[in-house]
């Protein structure tokens, strides 16, 4: 409900009154209009149950068979001609019998006889007080309150809950059944002392916050009712007209003035709902712009940080890994070389050995204190850990390039699986950390088939960072002395989807999160890591990349302490 949508509506509803000839007949048209106008934005789908409208009418005022209905209630007593009764004008709602006032059952008409009465019908009673009245004034208006009443009379009867709520009744019979959520009366005073209301059971929430909205609407329906006040009630016409006795001069003169004054408030409020709509319309309109301004500024700026980021980042690995790269080639060149020279020099002194088995003293003293035999056996065993240890820097050198992949600005044909074991051999040794004796973190494999995609691979490798680190946080930030998680691990399971998607499930079986973190896991600048520990960048630019720069998806579902699974599927023809 906006602002908007309330002015159009009090504009409405003022002007249903125009050709109306009972009290009824305007009271149906009130409700007839708000059932059919008050709708659900999205889907057009009606948005209440079960409106009705109530007036306050004296015994003497009934038709006969509402009197009839009266002393039923009453127990067939004598009644009083003063006796105020709440009448049923107008009704509309989902069942066929609630659309006639004259088929409702329990609702036609409610004797007020006393204020033990009143309070033994809760909603009643509760909808009085908080329209601003007591008991005693709804029974027999005093006549010195009834100007300062009608300024100040325009509350609304509120319920957010209706289930929850003592003064809604038939909860098994209307409120569960119909679906019932929040109940609204909007009512006020008229000049007659009678009181009437309007009440609308919702079947969607009502917030407190926008309430207030709904007030100005009490006045437009008393705008429209009023002309009928002391009218003709019933459209049946066959109730007689009280008060309705010759008027004198000053009496005319008065209800002229009376009438211009409702005139001159009836353009006023005409100009003033007019100009509330457009400007509510600019007012809408900017706000609307402005977020959207506000939203795009704050993608770039994210954005552009990560961009310089990456970007320094990637130039900083890449000149890192060319730096290092030299002189381990140099070295693992030069292994092979100097095991060849090593291995002739050990032959060559095996074979002076066997020339010349007697050597001196000093010889013999030296091959024993340097242990030459084992020197021998070792060698052999430390240029094979040389290699393997240059190999492996050579691999580490091979992964940071492919990670960082700063020249790879364009789409180009790309492994997935190539990049995720760049990833995860960078991750390395995050992945061999423990915490209170629990084991290091088992990374389970399990590929399919992936044809070669044509992407951004150093973006999607930013992806598979993002999405691995936040899983072994998950991890850092979860285990502890009462923890139940035994090994940790994490697991990548690709495969190809009906030949047009590529699918990368990437699953651990950390903490989990609430439904509530999970909504909000994507936005920027969220984050449930201590300060210092993440920026809440990761992911929100993450969902950029898989869906913004690749046209795919990216899911993630979880429950506290059943672990997180992050799905990212890209098309295979981007």
């Amino acid at each position: 409900m906006t602002l908007r949508d309330m002015s159009e509506c009090g504009l409405a509803l003022r002007r249903l009154g125009d050709n109306a000839q009972s009290m009824e007949e305007v009271s149906n048209n009130i409700i007839k209009y708000l059932y059919q106008n008050f709708v659900e934005s999205s889907s057009g789908e009606k948005v209440c149950v079960l409106i009705r409208f109530f007036k306050t009418h004296s015994y003497k005022e009934l038709t006969p068979d509402l009197q009839e209905y009266a002393r039923g209630i009453l127990s067939d007593r004598i009644v009083p001609d003063n006796l105020k009764c709440l009448t049923l004008l107008a009704t509309a709602g989902e069942l066929p019998q609630w659309n006639s006032r004259h088929e409702s059952v329990g609702h036609k008409l409610i004797p007020l006889a006393n204020e033990d009465a009143i309070a033994r019908i809760p909603m009643i009673s509760q909808l009085i007080q908080q329209l601003g009245l007591n008991p005693g004034i709804v029974m027999q208006s005093d006549p010195n309150l009834l100007t300062d009443l009608e300024q100040k009379m325009y509350n609304v009867f509120y319920v957010s809950h209706a289930l929850n709520s003592p003064y809604i009744p038939s909860k098994s019979s209307f409120v569960v059944p119909f679906n019932v959520k929040s109940v609204l009366g909007l009512g006020g005073v008229l000049p007659s002392g009678n009181i009437f209301t309007t009440l609308i059971f919702f079947k969607v929430v009502i917030p407190p916050i926008v309430i207030n909205l709904f007030r100005p609407l009490a006045l437009n329906i008393k705008m429209a009712i009023l002309p009928f006040d002391d009218g003709c009630i019933f459209s049946d016409n066959s109730q007689p007209i009280i008060n309705a006795e010759i008027a004198d001069n000053n009496q005319n003169k008065s209800f002229k003035y009376l009438n211009s004054q409702i005139a001159t408030l009836n353009q006023l409020l005409d100009v003033s709902e007019q100009s509330t709509i457009t400007q509510s319309d600019r007012l809408e309109e900017a706000i609307a712009n402005l977020q959207k301004t506000l939203n795009q500024l704050q993608k770039t700026q994210v954005q552009l940080i990560q961009n310089e980021k990456m970007s320094s980042l990637g130039y900083m690995i890449a000149g890192i890994a060319h730096e290092i790269n030299n002189p381990v080639n140099f070295i693992h060149g030069n292994i092979t070389f100097t095991e060849k020279y090593t291995q002739s020099l050990l032959n060559l002194l095996q074979l002076y050995q066997t020339s010349y088995p007697n050597s001196t003293g000093e010889i013999q003293e030296l091959i024993k204190e340097i242990e030459l035999d084992f020197i021998t056996s070792d060698l052999n065993q430390i240029f094979k850990s040389m290699k393997v240890g240059t190999e492996r820097i050579q691999e580490i050198i091979l992964s940071l390039r492919n990670f960082s992949r700063i020249d790879e600005s364009e789409l180009k044909e790309a492994d997935i699986h190539s990049g995720i074991d760049s990833t995860l051999m960078i991750i390395q040794h995050q992945l061999k950390k423990t915490k209170n004796n629990y084991p290091g973190i088992k990374v389970i494999k399990k590929y399919g088939n992936l044809p070669l995609i044509k992407c951004y691979p150093g973006l999607l490798n930013q992806v598979f960072m993002n999405i691995l680190s936040n899983a072994i946080d998950a991890f850092e930030f979860g285990i502890g002395a009462e923890s139940q998680l035994q090994i940790p691990q994490i697991s990548i399971f690709t495969q190809v989807i009906e030949a047009e998607w590529v699918a990368i499930n990437i699953a651990d079986n950390g903490v989990g999160m609430t439904e509530e973190v999970r909504s909000k896991l994507f936005d920027p600048f969220f984050t449930t890591k201590p300060i210092g520990k993440g920026t809440g960048l990761g992911l929100s630019i993450s969902y950029q990349i898989v869906v913004e720069k690749h046209c795919g998806q990216i899911i993630c579902n979880s429950q506290s302490g059943l672990g997180s699974e992050f799905i990212i599927k890209i098309p295979v023809k981007n």
